[in-house]
Parts: C-alpha cells; sequence; structure tokens
C-alpha cells in the first residue's frame, strides 16, 4: 500500500512539474526581454541629450562622441563634398554635409580638416546665427566645426561652412566628419574626397 501511494504521488507530481518548467522558462524569457528594453529605452532616452550642445574635447582626435551607444556600422546615409578639388593656400573654399535623402537630417556634427599627418589644419568660418553650428578649438583655433544646442525642427539635411587652408599649407587634406540624425544614432569617419592645398 504505501509503494503504492508513492508511485501515485510519482505519477502525479511528475507532469505538474514538467507543466511547471515552460512556463517558469517562458516568464524568465520575458523578464529578460522587458529589461532589454527597459536598458534600450534609457540608452535612447539619455543618448537623446548626450552632449547636446556639441562634441566633448576628449573626442578631438578620434573623432567619436562619448554616447553611451555604438556609432553605426552600416554605410553612411551622408556625404561632403568640396567646392573645389584644388585650392591655394589661404583661399577659402565651401565644404557641405548632405543626408541622401529628407529625413537623413543632421542633430550632431562634429568636422575637421586632416592633413597628411592625420591632424586637424585649417579653420573655419561659421555665422554666430548660425542655429546649428558653432566652431570649437581642438588643436587651434576654430579648427574644428561641432553643433550648438538646438531643437529638432532646425536640423538640416544640408549643411554648408567655409573653411580656409593656411597661407603656407601644401599637402592633400580630407575632411572628416562624425554626424549624428540623434543621439542614438550616428555615424563615425564620413570623409570627402581629397583636397589638394598648394602654397
Amino acid at each position: 500500500m504505501f509503494h503504492h501511494s508513492v508511485v501515485q504521488r510519482y505519477h502525479i507530481e511528475v507532469p505538474f512539474t514538467h507543466r511547471l518548467l515552460p512556463r517558469a522558462r517562458k516568464s524568465s524569457l520575458f523578464s529578460k526581454m522587458i529589461f532589454a528594453k527597459v536598458c534600450l529605452a534609457l540608452a535612447l532616452l539619455i543618448g537623446a541629450d548626450a552632449y547636446s550642445s556639441g562634441a566633448p574635447e576628449s573626442a578631438c582626435k578620434d573623432m567619436i562622441p562619448r554616447h553611451p551607444v555604438e556609432a553605426q556600422t552600416r554605410p553612411a546615409p551622408y556625404k561632403i563634398t568640396t567646392s573645389t578639388k584644388i585650392v591655394k593656400a589661404g583661399t577659402p573654399m565651401e565644404v557641405t554635409l548632405s543626408g541622401n535623402s529628407p529625413s537623413d537630417t543632421i542633430r550632431g556634427i562634429m568636422l575637421q580638416a586632416r592633413g597628411s599627418d592625420d591632424k586637424p589644419v585649417g579653420t573655419f568660418t561659421v555665422s554666430p546665427n548660425n542655429p546649428l553650428a558653432r566652431l570649437m578649438k581642438c588643436d587651434n583655433k576654430d579648427d574644428t566645426i561641432t553643433h550648438k544646442k538646438h531643437d529638432a525642427k532646425e536640423d538640416k539635411q544640408t549643411a554648408t561652412f567655409t573653411w580656409t587652408p593656411p597661407a603656407t599649407l601644401n599637402d592633400v587634406v580630407k575632411f572628416r566628419a562624425t554626424i549624428a540624425l540623434n543621439g542614438a544614432v550616428f555615424w563615425v569617419g564620413v570623409e570627402s574626397a581629397p583636397v589638394k592645398v598648394s602654397a
């Protein structure tokens, strides 16, 4: 009689346990999914306001914004074009950043001209009334452009700036930018075609 009751209990409890395990696993998986979504939402919330008034000085060399998310690895939907491919030293030229489509707007920016030594060179000019951008010093005064705090309605698909090479420069430069669609979506290392500067 004792053995029979044990067997009965065994047959009752085992199916019950098997019914619980899938539920426990589903509950655990659901909890992990909720946790991941909460973390993503927090990252997006923090990222949306990350350095909204411009790039930090710590980004001067690698041009990587200190956002709580990684840079995009897919091709950037932005390009950098220049008003000329050959320019005389000391002569101003225009540099344009543009999105491939109307939805590819510019929220954040860090732009430099890099010489053959891979250091910022030359100076930019930005109007104080520009709603998107301001000047910044990395190695030298006004050698970098970054964004300023602004409303989303002032995001631009295209932004044009004036750059002037040093009067004695004889080098090939490329314009390099970090461009952010928003605080959580950005690309690092967007480059122009080479520009020859002759003294």
